[in-house]
C-alpha cells in the first residue's frame, strides 16, 4: 500500500468500521475477560468451550474472505482503496516463528490476555492491563532494537 492511501477517508473509514465491530465482538464474546480465556485453555478443570465456538466463527468469516481477496489478486484487481492488498508472503516455519508463538502461548496462558483484548481493558482503565500494554510495548521495541528481521 503507498503512503497515500493510508490517508485516503474510505481506508481510514473501514478501518474505523473494522476495528469498532472487532472491539464489540472482543467484549461480546467474553474475550476480554481473561478468566473466560484461562477457562478455555483449562482442559482438564472447569473447561469452558465458548471461546472455541468464538474462534471456529472467526475462521468461518475469515476464511471465505481471504479467498475472495486471494481470488481479486489472481485477477489483477485491486482493494477497495484502489491500494494493493497486503497479504502475508511468508510460508515457512522459522525458529523466529516458532519462539515468538512459544512466548506468546505461555504469556497467553499465564494470564488470559491477548493483544487486541489487552487493549481494549487497558482503554477501559484496567491497571493490569496497562503494565501488560507497557511490557508488551517494551518488548516490542526491545525486538526493534535487538533483533534484525
Amino acid at each position: 500500500m503507498s503512503i497515500s492511501n493510508k490517508t485516503n477517508p474510505m481506508t481510514l473509514i473501514i478501518s474505523l468500521l473494522s476495528g469498532s465491530i472487532f472491539t464489540i465482538g472482543l467484549i461480546v464474546s467474553g474475550m476480554v475477560n481473561p478468566e473466560k480465556v484461562l477457562g478455555f485453555l483449562r482442559l482438564f478443570h472447569g473447561w469452558d468451550p465458548s471461546l472455541g465456538l468464538v474462534m471456529g466463527g472467526g475462521i468461518a468469516v475469515a476464511m471465505p474472505t481471504f479467498f475472495y481477496v486471494k481470488s481479486r489478486i489472481a485477477k489483477g484487481e485491486r482493494a477497495i482503496d484502489k491500494g494493493n492488498f497486503d497479504l502475508p508472503t511468508a510460508t515457512k516455519i522459522t525458529p523466529q516463528l516458532a519462539i515468538g508463538s512459544l512466548i506468546f502461548g505461555i504469556g497467553w496462558g499465564m494470564l488470559g490476555f491477548c493483544p487486541a483484548p489487552v487493549l481494549v481493558t487497558a482503554f477501559a482503565g484496567y491497571i493490569e492491563s496497562m503494565i501488560f500494554v507497557v511490557a508488551m510495548l517494551a518488548g516490542f521495541w526491545l525486538h526493534a532494537k535487538f533483533i534484525k528481521s
